[in-house]
């Protein structure tokens, strides 16, 4: 995140790297560990009890900048956040020999966490004689994923076909003459698609070509209310950026809601803008995120006997 400071800061993002983890005495797999998918795994069947995890981070900064700037006293600090548990943990980190750079350990204890925790940094330092002064950080977070087995990211949207009637779900039988349901109590959102509403899965599961414009109508309409909900949930009472899946839907949203704001601009926007108003720039940019139009329209020609246009 980005934020306007009045005092100078960093122009450049600080890298962080996890580089080892060990549970307890033990080393975790280096397949464990994904620098691109920014994940760690710390679900390791042959140690499931382990207390902490030491994790072995370095973090990098732009050398050059960060050696001609007007900053003193330049502290290097990482923090592993949950906000399911209200847990938090700083570090500091000494500096390496290497200009910009900073590496040491941070611990995570098992009994404070829950679930996924996230792993930034931040650089502080004395600004016009003020100290502790944040002038840099990083753009994406690390995620600490204690329940994970493979280091994958879990924040995307998971689809389950359910029978609404069936009794071992009894939450979703008062939904049980709706064709879907979103779910967004959990750590990762659920679009519950119900197999026993006539006809729903049948058409979805199609391969028919004639059976196409209607189920592409349909897949989009499912994906514009997903939208809406997901969105819902991202923006309720949100005043920064709220990471995980929130974060996501709201970068993906916020740019076709406010098409002249930037991304953080746009998050102010938010707590300002009217609801009505607010109600209709959602549907626009949830419709945009689902291709409705492109599917509606390609329906609307199918049932008047047009030939669908070449993209």
């Amino acid at each position: 995140m980005r934020r306007i400071l009045p005092y100078p800061v960093v122009v450049g993002a600080l890298a962080l790297e996890v580089e080892a983890v060990r549970l307890d005495d033990v080393s975790l797999p280096y397949e464990m560990i994904s620098s691109s998918n920014r994940t760690v795994a710390l679900h390791h069947l042959r140690h499931a009890d382990w207390c902490t995890a030491r994790m072995n981070v370095t973090v990098r900064g732009p050398a050059a900048e960060l050696n001609a700037g007007p900053w003193r006293s330049m502290s290097c600090v990482v923090s592993l956040t949950e906000r399911r548990t209200n847990t938090h943990t700083t570090t500091r980190l000494p500096m390496t020999s290497e200009l910009g750079a900073w590496s040491g350990q941070i611990e995570l204890h098992r009994d404070d966490h829950v679930g996924k925790a996230e792993l930034t940094a931040t650089l502080v330092a004395t600004v016009d004689g003020v100290a502790g002064r944040e002038i840099a950080g990083t753009d994406d977070h690390w995620t600490i994923d204690l329940h994970a087995h493979i280091p994958v990211k879990r924040d995307d949207l998971v689809t389950r076909w359910v029978d609404f009637n069936d009794e071992a779900h009894p939450w979703l039988r008062v939904y049980r003459t709706d064709p879907w349901v979103v779910d967004t109590s959990g750590d990762t959102p659920t679009l519950y698609l119900n197999s026993g509403f006539e006809g729903l899965r049948l058409l979805l599961e199609s391969r028919a070509p004639a059976d196409r414009p209607a189920k592409e109508a349909l897949a989009g309409r499912i994906a514009m209310d997903t939208w809406n909900v997901l969105f819902d949930a991202a923006a309720q009472g949100v005043r920064d950026w709220p990471g995980g899946w929130r974060e996501t839907v709201l970068r993906r949203m916020l740019p076709d809601m406010y098409t002249d704001r930037s991304p953080d601009d746009a998050l102010r926007e938010l707590s300002t803008t009217d609801a009505g108003e607010l109600r209709s720039r959602v549907l626009h940019a949830a419709a945009k995120q689902a291709r409705m139009s492109a599917a509606l329209g390609a329906y609307i020609r199918a049932i008047r006997g047009r030939p669908q246009e070449e993209k």
